[in-house]
């Protein structure tokens, strides 16, 4: 088959680690062909292997559509992925990744709209719907009333730069990894560390320029993966304290790493880290309490991290592309 990939967003986080994951791996698929469609400033980060159509167009609009739908009708393709929910008018089967229905709650109302029914078509139209936790299946099958084989949960992986070996960031810090959207609820994680003594605590990904007045709060901004990783080693714990996930990267980045997890009892998150993780709820007092008890028990910190390395070996790229072709072939 000639199977066309939206990657355009390649660069991003979360889909972007989605996207550079399963293109490495599908890139080593001899039975399929791959097209990438990308601009060409991102054309260095699309594996060998793969044919790169040079595609941009303005994300979340009318005209992203009809641009990437014509190019796909263009590129002869026997089936056309779309790695998030926005899909093309194209002529094209396609199938569509979903990662979570977050947009749907969102507050603005017109973008809650606007999410509502391009995801509502996405559904509909697709020959399948990926997705990434058995969680998110379950609320898509529930929203949207499709049956429940037209949804297939095919979990992210974890890169090799992300391993309990290797150089470790200095000082004694709790760390937070990414972006700073209102349910990663980060305003009350940092408003937890307030109430606790004898750390600092790291903050990457997102600029946070509130944040960087706060007394023992630091402020990376991004990082690349081995600075990431580095960091993930070096921390008393990774925290997640978000509200709603739909997997939670950096938790699987963490526990491969080698570093604690403390996240939220959000359903996706308690999923992907089963008993590697101390699950609390995402308000000031829990974290707190449970942030101060992995401070003080090295021990109880060392079995987290066992659990955790131990538990992220289950989730690889390789594995997400197995998945994916199985869903591909599908009809």
């Amino acid at each position: 088959m000639r199977i066309g990939i939206d990657a355009r967003k390649i660069a991003d986080f979360g889909i972007g680690t989605y996207i550079r994951g399963l293109l490495q791996q599908l890139a080593a698929d001899g039975g399929n062909t791959y097209v990438a469609f990308a601009p060409q400033r991102l054309a260095h980060l699309i594996p060998a292997g793969v044919e790169h159509v040079s595609l941009d167009a303005p994300h979340y609009s009318i005209r992203e559509i009809v641009v990437l739908g014509r190019a796909a009708d263009r590129a002869k393709l026997d089936l056309f992925h779309a790695p998030h929910y926005v899909v093309p008018l194209t002529r094209v089967p396609f199938i569509v990744t979903i990662h979570d229905l977050i947009h749907l709650r969102n507050p603005n109302p017109i973008a809650r709209l606007y999410a509502r029914q391009m995801i509502g078509r996405a559904v509909r139209r697709s020959r399948r719907v990926l997705t990434v936790s058995e969680a998110v299946k379950r609320e898509i099958v529930s929203t949207f009333g499709c049956a429940d084989d037209h949804v297939v949960v095919t979990p992210n992986g974890v890169g090799a730069t992300f391993s309990e070996s290797g150089t470790a960031a200095e000082g004694r810090y709790f760390f937070y990894a990414g972006n700073d959207k209102p349910h990663k609820n980060v305003d009350v994680l940092v408003d937890a560390f307030a109430r606790i003594s004898g750390a600092s605590l790291v903050l990457t990904g997102a600029t946070f320029e509130r944040f960087k007045s706060r007394e023992r709060v630091v402020v990376t901004g991004f990082v690349d993966d081995s600075e990431l990783a580095a960091l993930y080693r070096g921390a008393l714990a990774l925290v997640m304290p978000s509200r709603e996930e739909g997997f939670g990267l950096p938790a699987l980045e963490a526990m491969a790493s080698g570093c604690a997890v403390i996240t939220s009892n959000a359903a996706a998150l308690v999923e992907i880290t089963g008993d590697a993780a101390l699950h609390v709820e995402p308000d000031a007092a829990s974290l707190a309490d449970a942030m101060t008890r992995i401070a003080s028990d090295e021990s109880s910190r060392a079995a987290l991290a066992s659990r955790g390395i131990a538990r992220a070996k289950e989730f690889t790229w390789t594995r997400c592309a197995e998945l994916t072709r199985a869903a591909y072939r599908t009809r």
